[in-house]
């Protein structure tokens, strides 16, 4: 049977003793899955002063040398050399440990804390080995990170521009629609009204799902700042802007004594309009009447807007907050079926959870949390 290959390991010793490099030495050349090209520097000057050219796979540093302690070094590697040593291990030893200083040395970055009594023991090989596998997995899922966050942005940047870019056609399209309405009304027969009824509510939901493609994409990615807000100045917001529907159905709405939260006041104004809306668009044969309600438990607020409409079968509550879920595939009902979808955004923005309670024709609860601060 062919021997497994081993891994070829580059290693910075940082240490002032010469007696204690021979035994690090002595210990890693013990092992027998990894060879390890070993470099020496008895201060942490002459280790700032190693050549930037190479690569190093873990950094041995002990705690007591001259002039500077180890952890120095540790602050040196993580914030000016970071750009040569992110996927490096990094192990802190020391002649006398102690709890205070392993927290320290792990919160500041090293992968491993080690007292030269596990050293002289013949525990070393194998924790500078795991040490150096964790770094590079920490490296990679750093990566991948980066990556998923850059593809991203590319998406949300992309979902932006096209949602852009079609709002001029569309606002040209329904101008031609009130254009013809209004100038050939007379030329158009039954069937052909009709199809520009059909033509015109279609191209303003195809607008309507545009401005919310818009929406969804700057969720995350606007500059807007938490600040402390009065809620029930945002809900009073929100009615006034609904006016026209609630005076349309004969809504009622009412709402307790909200709190005062830090919240992104822009955002916490969409989802309380996404919810009041949608609450009215889904009604039964009653007029709408709405409930909201806060309630303060340790550091969260837990949010309730309750409606009597027409509610939603249970099969549909696990996933109403998909993007482009509708709730009914009505077309006489106006959705693009992302308000759902952009109120969940907002609430994990605030890093809370929405989720619904309902039941066909027994009116529907929305819950959500946001987080005090």
């Amino acid at each position: 049977m062919r021997a497994a290959e081993k891994s070829n390991y580059s290693v910075m010793i940082v240490e002032d003793s010469p007696d204690d490099i021979l035994l690090y030495k002595k210990r890693l050349s013990a092992v027998t899955q990894a060879n390890f090209d070993i470099s020496e520097y008895n201060n942490v000057k002459s280790a700032k002063n190693a050549p930037k050219s190479k690569h190093f796979d873990c950094y041995i540093v002990d705690y007591q040398l001259p002039g500077e302690n180890g952890l120095d070094f540790v602050r040196y590697l993580l914030e000016e050399r970071s750009e040569i040593s992110s996927d490096a291990a990094i192990i802190v030893v020391t002649g006398c440990g102690s709890e205070e200083l392993a927290a320290e040395a792990f919160k500041l970055g090293a992968h491993e804390y080690l007292t030269k009594a596990h050293v002289l023991d013949g525990d070393f090989g194998r924790p500078v080995l795991n040490a150096i596998e964790r770094a590079h997995f920490t490296s990679q899922i750093k990566d991948y990170q980066d990556k998923l966050k850059k593809s991203n942005s590319d998406l949300s940047n992309f979902a932006h521009t096209a949602a852009h870019d079609l709002k001029a056609p569309l606002r040209r399209i329904l101008s031609y629609c009130e254009i013809m309405q209004e100038d050939a009304a007379e030329r158009l027969n039954d069937d052909d009204k009709k199809m520009m009824e059909r033509m015109e509510i279609n191209a303003r939901r195809m607008q309507n799902l545009v401005e919310n493609l818009l929406s969804f994409s700057l969720i995350g990615y606007d500059v807007e700042k938490k600040h402390e807000t009065d809620l029930n100045d945002i809900v009073q917001d929100v009615i006034e802007d609904l006016g026209v529907l609630i005076q349309e159905t004969d809504a009622k709405i009412e709402y307790e004594d909200l709190p005062k939260l830090a919240v992104y006041p822009v955002r916490m104004n969409q989802l309380f309009s996404n919810l009041i809306s949608n609450a009215i668009k889904y009604r039964s044969d009653k007029a709408p009447h709405i409930v909201i309600k806060a309630k303060t438990e340790g550091e969260y607020t837990t949010f309730s807007v309750s409606d009597n409409g027409s509610g939603i079968p249970k099969s549909r509550l696990s996933y109403i907050f998909e993007d482009f879920k509708r709730l009914y595939n009505n077309e006489d009902v106006d959705g693009s079926g992302l308000g759902l979808s952009i109120c969940k955004k907002i609430v994990e923005r605030h890093d809370g959870k929405i989720w619904a309670e309902s039941d066909e024709g027994q009116g529907a609860t929305f819950y959500f949390t946001i987080k005090s601060e």
